[in-house]
C-alpha cells in the first residue's frame, strides 16, 4: 500500500514538472535542453523578426546603352516590412539606380516592387509590392531615443546574397556623424554586430525584437566587416517616412492651395 502511495506520488511529481515546462516548450517550440538564457533570447528574436525583414533584388542599365533591352548590373540589399499590405523600407542607395526591383519574402516568394519615393539625403527609400491576399508581417518599431552604448543589437539581413542572415553585437556608440561620398549622414548609430555588403536596407533590433535602426553603412579598408558598422536611428525613420508613403497627397495639398491662391488674386485683379 506504502509502495502505491509512492508511486502515485512520483507520477504526480512527474507531471507537475511537466505542466510547469509547458509554457516554456510553447514559446520555444524548437528550442533543446541546453541553450542558456542569453541563446534562448537571440532565438526567440531572430524568429520574431526574421519574417519580416527581406531580399531586395535590383538590376541597374548602362548609362552608355540608349534602350537596355538587357540589364547589364546587378545588386543586392534588404529591406523592412512597415505595412503588412506591402509597403516596405530600405536604403536610398539600394534602389536609387534599378531599372527592376525584386523582393523575396520570408515564405520565399519573389515579387516585382516599385518605389513609391525616396530620400537621398536620409539614405531611405519606400517601395511596395503586391502581395495579394497574403499579407506581410510588420516589424515593430522601437524608440532609439533609449538605446545605450553596451546594448546588445541584432542585425538581420542579406549580406552577399544570403538572405536570412544573422549576427549579433552591441551599440558601440550614439549619434555619430560620419562624411558618405559628399554628404554627411548625421546621428547614426555605431555597432560592431557584422555588417556587409548585401545588409545595408536591413534591421538593427534591440533584445525585445524591436526596430532600433536601418543599416546603412560600414567604415572599411578592405569593403567587408571589420566591426564598425552604422545604422539610420529608428526615431529618423518614423519622421521620414510618412512624408514618403503620402508624398502625392501633400503634393496634391499644395496643388490645391495654388489653385485657390491664383482664383483669389484673378478675383482682385477683376476688382
Amino acid at each position: 500500500m506504502r509502495f502505491h502511495r509512492k508511486a502515485r506520488s512520483a507520477i504526480v511529481r512527474m507531471f507537475s514538472a511537466a505542466a510547469a515546462a509547458l509554457p516554456l516548450i510553447c514559446a520555444f517550440p524548437s528550442v533543446l535542453p541546453g541553450f542558456t538564457a542569453e541563446e534562448l533570447n537571440t532565438i526567440s528574436v531572430y524568429e520574431a523578426v526574421a519574417p519580416s525583414v527581406v531580399n531586395i533584388t535590383t538590376m541597374a542599365c548602362d548609362p552608355e546603352f540608349f534602350f537596355c533591352a538587357v540589364p547589364s548590373s546587378t545588386g543586392s540589399g534588404s529591406g523592412i516590412v512597415l505595412k503588412a499590405e506591402g509597403i516596405i523600407v530600405t536604403n536610398h542607395h539600394v534602389v536609387a539606380s534599378a531599372r527592376d526591383i525584386y523582393v523575396t519574402m520570408a515564405d520565399n516568394r519573389n515579387l516585382e516592387a516599385k518605389v513609391i519615393a525616396s530620400s537621398p539625403r536620409h539614405d531611405l527609400a519606400v517601395i511596395r509590392v503586391d502581395v495579394g491576399d497574403k499579407p506581410l508581417k510588420e516589424i515593430v518599431l522601437g524608440n532609439s531615443d533609449n538605446l545605450r552604448v553596451g546594448e546588445k543589437v541584432l542585425a538581420i539581413g542579406n549580406p552577399f546574397g544570403l538572405g536570412g542572415t544573422l549576427t549579433t553585437g552591441v551599440v558601440s556608440m550614439t549619434g555619430r556623424d560620419i562624411k558618405n561620398g559628399g554628404r554627411v549622414m548625421e546621428d547614426l548609430i555605431q555597432t560592431d554586430a557584422s555588417i556587409n555588403p548585401g545588409n545595408s536596407g536591413g534591421a538593427l533590433v534591440n533584445s525585445s525584437g524591436e526596430l532600433v535602426g536601418i543599416n546603412t553603412m560600414i567604415l572599411s579598408p578592405t569593403g567587408s566587416n571589420i566591426g564598425i558598422g552604422f545604422a539610420i536611428p529608428v526615431n529618423r525613420v518614423k519622421e521620414v517616412t510618412p512624408g514618403l508613403m503620402h508624398g502625392w497627397d501633400r503634393l496634391m495639398g499644395w496643388l490645391l492651395v495654388l489653385i485657390i491662391l491664383l482664383w483669389i488674386y484673378g478675383r482682385i485683379r477683376r476688382v
